[in-house]
């Protein structure tokens, strides 16, 4: 009965065969199984299937997709031709063994005993079915001259990150995939791409850019899944996960993951694990700009505490959140310290209630844009000291171009005075994504510090000295 089910439905086939370890089924499984199921159809209808796949490092994404799905559709459909490439050759060459190996398990046969294998063409890296199906192993450059494809599977086409930083190695994956990989196709056929992000104009990214802006293009069904959730996830309508959660809970929790992002860095983790790659050639803030400290390097230093506050308003973007940060500023230096940030879709009373929270902590000063929102919140803070006999000073800062300010905390990075926490992945993220990222309320708020913390020029001051950069600036 459990042999009868497998060959419908992909999953339990999966759990069924014989591999390195025990297959887990995990949420997002069943949506690329899904997928696959849908194109397999679509070939055997005569239609076009096109997907991409973005999962981050071992979550199963090469075994369910490169090894398993071909074993499971032969045995449906044996005489279907499949063309898998990777980076290199030898990596090909074992996910072909790996599927031969499936096809020729008793568990295999127990589900599929029409499905075998030629005596003579069984080699790891091509062999075929008794029906005339095939798989044929290369890597990315290698010869399928004369060979023919049902469903081409492209598995991590860029061995790493220096090859994907390489311009050269990028047309030569593009070329390759272009002149040689879709001609290789029968009739309509499916195409399956399935990599983790390094890149913004890797594989998918030159395929994404295709589909922008030529309509006539292949037309892809994507499927993208960070390793931690950046908004709330849905799939055909339904949700599947909440901002925050993790993909796979019970192979990489958060604490996982935190550890994997802290020892990878934000540049990696953007990349590799959310599948947002950064354009590094045009990055203003580069990763190599942010110092970290440790809780002990503060204990002999003198510091003075100030608390910026970013109060989102209904004229931005739904996405923007309210930031209030405390950063410390050496007495005698030029360092500043990113000592504490709250960041979230706050209430008035929640914000009002994080201001104070971090005044009582940091005995610190509070600073507010020059705007009418910010007026208003300004009163309230106020009425809320008066009613808690707890008063201090609330600045406002200048408002002006956002882009501007948060470009001049360049030469601040540019020489070494700002120093972050080892948790600053959500700040580090849109500092390197800026100016084309999504969101930069963290950074923004972090830019109020350059009028917060400049020392005030005495009148008829020809050559101001600004201690925090380091650096003469002549007025």
């Amino acid at each position: 009965m459990l042999a009868s089910f497998a060959k419908e439905d992909f999953l339990t086939f999966c759990q069924l065969m014989p591999t390195e370890r025990p297959y887990t089924v995990a949420w997002f499984h069943e949506i690329i199984a899904q997928e696959l199921q849908n194109a397999l159809q679509k070939v055997q209808n005569g239609e076009k299937a096109r997907i991409i796949i973005s999962v981050p490092p071992r979550h199963g994404k090469s075994l369910t997709v490169s090894q398993l799905f071909p074993a499971w559709a032969l045995g449906k459909y044996p005489d279907l031709r499949f063309i898998l490439t990777t980076y290199g050759a030898e990596l090909s060459e074992k996910m072909g063994l790996g599927t031969r190996d499936i096809i020729q398990s008793e568990q295999y046969s127990a589900i599929f005993p029409k499905t075998n294998l030629r005596q003579d063409v069984k080699s790891k890296r091509k062999w075929m079915t008794e029906t005339g199906g095939s798989y044929t192993a290369v890597g990315i450059g290698g010869s399928v001259t004369g060979i023919g494809a049902d469903i081409i599977l492209i598995d991590d086409p860029h061995k790493d990150r220096k090859e994907a930083e390489s311009n050269l190695q990028r047309d030569r994956v593009w070329e390759y995939y272009k002149s040689t990989l879709y001609s290789r196709l029968q009739g309509s056929g499916a195409i399956i791409l399935i990599m983790q992000r390094w890149h913004t104009d890797d594989l998918v990214g030159r395929l994404m850019e295709q589909q922008e802006n030529n309509p006539e293009s292949d037309q892809w069904t994507v499927i993208n899944f960070p390793a931690v959730a950046e908004e709330d996830e849905y799939y055909d309508g339904a949700l599947v996960r909440k901002q925050g959660e993790p993909l796979w809970e019970k192979a990489f929790p958060l604490e996982k993951l935190s550890n994997i992002r802290q020892n990878s860095g934000t540049y990696n983790w953007i990349s590799q694990y959310q599948q947002d790659p950064v354009l590094q050639e045009e990055q203003e803030f580069q990763p190599h700009y942010f110092r970290t400290y440790e809780e002990k390097d503060l204990a002999p230093l003198r510091l003075r505490y100030y608390t910026l506050v970013d109060p989102a308003i209904s004229q931005r973007k739904e996405a923007d959140e309210s930031v209030v940060l405390t950063v410390a500023k050496e007495i005698d230096g030029p360092n500043i310290y990113r000592i504490h940030e709250d960041a979230g879709h706050f209430t008035p009373k929640q914000l009002i209630d994080i201001i104070f929270k971090h005044h009582e902590q940091y005995d610190s000063n509070v600073t507010l844009e020059q705007i009418a929102f910010q007026k208003a919140l300004k009163y309230s803070i106020e009425e809320e000291q008066r009613r808690r006999e707890v008063y201090f000073a609330i600045h406002e800062t200048k408002v002006g171009n956002k882009e501007e300010r948060i470009r001049g905390l360049l030469p601040l990075y540019q020489r070494g005075v700002i120093h972050h926490r080892h948790n600053e992945y959500e700040y580090e993220k849109q500092l390197m994504q800026f100016p084309r990222g999504k969101r930069d309320d963290r950074a923004d708020c972090m830019s109020f510090c350059l009028d917060t913390l400049k020392p005030t020029r005495k009148k008829g001051t020809k050559v101001f000295y600004q201690k925090i950069t380091g650096y003469f600036n002549p007025r």
